[in-house]
């Protein structure tokens, strides 16, 4: 092979972009484009919906709940999963510099560490007081799955509603890592509302509920995330 020759690798990424950059042309030219003072609306408007839904349905279910744990403990738990959240938010749900979004490599990592992250943040702050990981028998942890899901569904269908269509390259895991940033959300307020630290309780009310958003939103990625019905096959980034 001489100098001048490309590798093969090469020349097949180089034809696969090049292909990409024409189903999206071709996907953009078919579709209408609305304009710019109509879609600022309809953000607005769907970003209203994900931060106030959430939060009346909070204080109608009660709000925050102190006791019985100390109060350093409720700050310790919900400033650090609010930390957590945030940052996995931003990697989830922003798209970085490219218009293309995330690597993949990012969003599974992100999907990956966060019901870790927040699961082990949860246990090892309630294991430092006295009493917190002991077991509620009338609370298996039915409400706190219940509240996470009820405080997470109208986000994640906003979220996914703004985003559709918007993802040629894997709207699976890119949906995956909405629902992943989501339930992050949700844990946080789910912290503040429940004192139970003890370990089955928190897997069955806390992490249950976010591994199954995370499946939906992984499941409904190619139907509603996806950009066009048909995508050839393109190389991982």
């Amino acid at each position: 092979m001489s100098k001048s020759t490309p590798p093969t690798s090469e020349v097949t990424t180089g034809l696969a972009e090049a292909q990409l950059r024409a189903q999206v042309i071709e996907l953009s030219a078919r579709s209408p484009s609305p304009t710019r003072s109509r879609l600022a609306l309809e953000q607005r408007f769907v970003l209203m919906i994900v931060m106030l839904v959430p939060l009346l349905v909070f204080i109608a279910w009660g709000g925050i709940r102190m006791g019985p744990r100390p109060d350093r403990l409720v700050l310790q738990t919900a400033l650090g999963s609010a930390g957590l959240a945030a940052c996995l938010a931003i990697v989830g749900i922003g798209r970085g510099r490219s218009m293309l979004g995330r690597p993949r490599s990012w969003l599974l990592t992100q999907v990956l560490l966060t019901p870790v992250l927040l699961f082990a943040w949860r246990v090892l702050s309630s294991a430092c007081y006295p009493h917190m990981m002991e077991q509620w028998v009338d609370r298996p942890g039915v409400r706190c799955f219940t509240l996470s899901v009820v405080l997470a569904f109208a986000p994640l269908l906003g979220l996914l509603w703004l985003r559709r269509g918007s993802d040629p390259l894997h709207p699976v895991l890119t949906a995956a890592a909405f629902g992943a940033a989501v339930g992050a959300g949700a844990w946080v307020l789910v912290d503040l509302w429940c004192p139970v630290g003890y370990v089955p309780h928190v897997l069955l009310g806390h992490v249950l509920p976010l591994l199954l958003l995370i499946g939906l939103s992984a499941l409904l990625g190619s139907r509603v995330v996806a950009m066009g019905k048909r995508r050839a096959p393109l190389p991982d980034r």
